[in-house]
């Protein structure tokens, strides 16, 4: 079994963790969606607690891939990467059971200028080399 490179290991980093923040955004939207108003801790259903439960353990997987993901990119990088949940984010509102929100043209055209953005950014900068993260520290 070959091993990926670096750089590869980095994106596969990145594109986890922005898939698992998305997912946690889901995931305590639905917890909380769950929640009797108004809130008592009597009265909080299970299902809810395991949404939010899920969510919470989504976002702590994120934080340590991102981590990761930060020994391997420049900042100026990896950061505005972290926009494309925004556009998974809205697609699992919009798409998902549960949450159905709305689709507008000034919010697609918003998530069309953040691709554009993602795509700048990402055109414009190179990953660490082990070399150049080195001599940096």
């Amino acid at each position: 079994m070959s091993r990926l490179s670096p750089q590869r290991t980095g994106i596969w980093l990145v594109a986890l963790s922005i898939v698992l923040g998305s997912a946690a955004q889901i995931l305590l939207k639905l917890g909380v969606n769950g929640l009797p108003a108004p809130l008592t801790l009597e009265a909080v259903p299970v299902s809810s607690l395991l949404w939010i439960a899920s969510g919470l353990f989504c976002y702590a997987l994120a934080l340590l891939l991102w981590m990761l993901a930060l020994s391997r990119y420049p900042l100026s990088f990896a950061y505005p990467l972290l926009s494309i949940t925004y556009i998974l984010v809205y697609l699992g509102a919009v798409l998902l059971p549960g949450l159905q929100e709305t689709v507008s043209l000034q919010k697609t055209l918003g998530i069309l200028l953040i691709v554009g953005g993602v795509i700048l950014v990402t055109r414009s900068h190179a990953p660490i080399t082990s070399d150049s993260s080195m001599q940096s520290r």
